[in-house]
């Protein structure tokens, strides 16, 4: 498996201010950038309106969205229409074969990229059937909707198993990437990392993005 390995790194903000402190501190380090949606119900925080975000044609990068919400179905055309080119949404907010098949679907047809996610308490086995439907999967290190957690170990048993079904699909892990783990996530078959607070957070966000690619 010769693909190259990609640092993304991770917009979680809960207020206005916070996204566009974020944003303006990560729009020139990196030509990928990840937005983090939450609506309070899926889990318990909640982030900015994706009102808040502004029209992403006007640049240059590449962004996804992670949907950390219920009923993600309602939010693709509009995710569309600001400029994402990649939609992330999670196995448990919808668990029913039909609807997930439908919603990658639904986002391919628009002419985005579709990732699955699933959470730490969701067995791979369940979304092993998806994998040739799907642009890639996306596995949580850590439990959605907060920052700063360690990683969750057994989320390099998951990148093993899913590598064994297919040894193709591009893998990424979002949660818990750090200087320690990030080169034996990658071993293990990863090719995605996401990085929030390590980078977002650094006095110097380039140096830390750069920190984490020389490891790799």
């Amino acid at each position: 498996m010769n693909q190259k390995i990609k640092i993304i790194p991770t917009i979680f903000a809960r207020s206005k201010r916070e996204f566009d402190e974020k944003f303006s501190k990560l729009i020139d380090i990196s030509n990928e950038l990840q937005i983090d949606f939450m609506d309070g119900h899926f889990v318990r925080n909640k982030s900015i309106k994706l009102s808040d975000v502004p029209n992403l044609k006007h640049y240059k990068n590449n962004f996804e969205a992670h949907l950390m919400v219920q009923n993600p179905e309602t939010w693709i055309k509009r995710l569309k229409n600001k400029g994402f080119k990649k939609v992330i949404f999670h196995y448990e907010s919808l668990r029913d074969d039909k609807k997930i098949i439908d919603l990658i679907n639904k986002v391919q047809k628009l002419d985005m990229k579709v990732f699955l996610a699933i959470n730490p308490g969701t067995h791979e086995d369940k979304i092993l059937k998806f994998l040739n439907k799907i642009d890639g999967i996306m596995i949580m290190g850590v439990h959605p909707g907060m920052e700063k957690q360690s990683l969750i170990y057994k989320t390099f048993y998951k990148i093993e198993n899913i590598r064994k079904e297919n040894s193709k699909i591009p893998i990424q892990i979002d949660g818990g990437v750090s200087l320690f783990n990030a080169k034996k996530l990658v071993e293990f078959g990863a090719i995605i990392l996401n990085s929030g607070s390590f980078i977002s957070r650094a006095e110097n966000p380039e140096e830390a993005l750069e920190e984490l690619k020389n490891l790799l």
